[in-house]
């Protein structure tokens, strides 16, 4: 198949290029510079250039293949409209094939337990627009949508873990907040490639939560985060944690357990069982 990944030299995007371009695709990828192109060619794909603000260049390379794997996200209070902008105009150009995009884990319901697909809350805050991201694809016209909801990615050294594990190290001490009991669903980025590999070779649509069978809970993600910064680990309070970090502060504190059922029913494994300062 011929996949156009945006976001194909950032953390999660590379990684679904590598499982691509393994499984026999050919693979074209976004880049918005000189080093992201010189990423993407390295890798093996077809560098395109362009950024999510390039709506015409974002059509013609979406019309030009079998499927789409969006991952890319601008920064800043502009991302909403910039990928809506952006996901309008793949989604407009395309005849027919796949259409595959990210979201989150906090679309999902908050719960200890893990949840499925269906089980969901209307998101607030920064994160109200995940809703109308994701419909905006499972509605669409002539593609075959699908959305992909990554819990906490870690691994090969990149993502939101290891700027966890830097933050860490900078603050010489690594903390979780209250007694760290909330829950989190976790997924190595190599298996979350794999995950979206298989979705756009299958051609299936609806949600899919990627993740681990079992859920770890902050305190022990917090645990591996320390030892893999070499920083002792200890508990402050909801309030002290906010005050330090603002709203990731809050957003580490609730609980996200996802059930990957329907993609282990479709063949879907995880090959890593929980991360560890090794793994991270």
């Amino acid at each position: 198949m011929d996949v156009f990944v945006t976001g194909a030299s950032g953390y999660i995007g590379s990684a679904v290029t590598r499982a691509l371009l393994a499984r026999g695709h050919r693979v074209r990828g976004l880049a918005r510079s000189d080093v992201a192109e010189k990423l993407v060619r390295e890798a093996g794909a077809e560098p395109v250039r362009g950024s999510l603000t390039d709506v015409m260049v974002l059509a013609a390379a979406a019309a030009a293949g079998d499927a789409v794997v969006h991952t890319a996200a601008s920064a800043g209070d502009d991302r909403p409209a910039t990928d809506a902008a952006a996901v309008r105009a793949m989604l407009g150009a395309m005849a027919g094939g796949s259409f595959v995009t990210t979201t989150g884990a906090p679309r999902a319901r908050s719960s200890r337990e893990p949840v499925v697909e269906e089980d969901t809350a209307e998101p607030v805050g920064p994160l109200a627009w995940l809703a109308d991201a994701e419909q905006r694809v499972l509605t669409a016209a002539r593609v075959r949508g699908a959305v992909v909801r990554p819990p906490m990615v870690y691994g090969r050294g990149g993502g939101p873990v290891a700027g966890l594990v830097e933050r860490a190290r900078a603050d010489g001490i690594a903390r979780y907040a209250g007694d760290g009991q909330n829950r989190w669903s976790t997924v190595h980025v190599d298996d979350l490639a794999e995950a979206y590999a298989l979705i756009v070779e299958t051609g299936a649509t609806g949600v899919f939560h990627c993740a681990e069978m079992v859920p770890v809970t902050m305190a022990d993600l917090v645990t591996a985060i320390g030892a893999a910064a070499g920083v002792p680990v200890a508990s402050w309070t909801h309030a002290e944690a906010l005050a330090a970090h603002g709203p990731l502060a809050g957003f580490l504190a609730m609980d996200a357990a996802l059930d990957a059922g329907r993609l282990r029913g479709m063949g879907w494994t995880s090959r890593q069982l929980v991360p560890n300062e090794r793994s991270l």
